[in-house]
């Protein structure tokens, strides 16, 4: 008897490729926030920034505006850290999401505590400086796709299991 190699369910790959486009693009952000923040706060202090934008902004309201210039000040005002940080913690998520698309156990921990670092680093930087603070919603999502991971994981280990049962010979 041929082992037949044990198939990923395609709700974890598709997850999987989402968790993985999600840490690719913290990764490629996190330094150009990290080592932009200085140059955007000169730009943000003289006005370039916002005359920059004007051509995409044109069609919004100003109320739309001030909204977007305030959520670019208040990241720019962030510490740099913040975004070092969270581009070291993305690439452990990605190593995490790799080894479990290898349907590597390991890689399930990896992303685990990623994730949790990632929530850790925004309260540190991120929550203490908004009004509304959306860590329980956060929260909540990051624990639901470490469990839907765990729960993929569990359904993988089953499968390997009676694959392996099928094949002794001596049950």
């Amino acid at each position: 008897m041929e082992l037949q190699p044990i198939r990923r369910p395609v709700g974890m790959t598709i997850l999987l490729v989402l968790s993985f486009l999600n840490a690719l693009f913290n990764i490629s952000s996190a330094p150009i926030l990290y080592f932009g923040t200085p140059m955007m706060n000169e730009m943000l202090a003289s006005g370039a920034f916002e005359e920059s934008l004007k051509p995409f902004l044109a069609n919004m309201s100003e109320a739309d505006v001030a909204a977007i210039m305030d959520r670019v000040r208040f990241m720019v005002d962030l510490n740099p850290m913040y975004y070092l940080f969270n581009f070291i913690l993305y690439i452990g998520s990605m190593v995490g999401v790799v080894k479990m698309f290898k349907l590597q156990r390991q890689g399930f921990h990896w992303y685990a505590i990623a994730q949790f670092l990632i929530l850790i680093n925004s309260v540190f930087f991120i929550y203490s400086k908004q009004t509304e603070n959306p860590f329980f919603s956060e929260f909540l999502t990051t624990v639901m796709l470490i469990l839907i991971y765990h729960l993929f994981l569990k359904r993988i280990e089953l499968m390997q299991q009676q694959s392996n049962k099928n094949q002794d010979p001596y049950v």
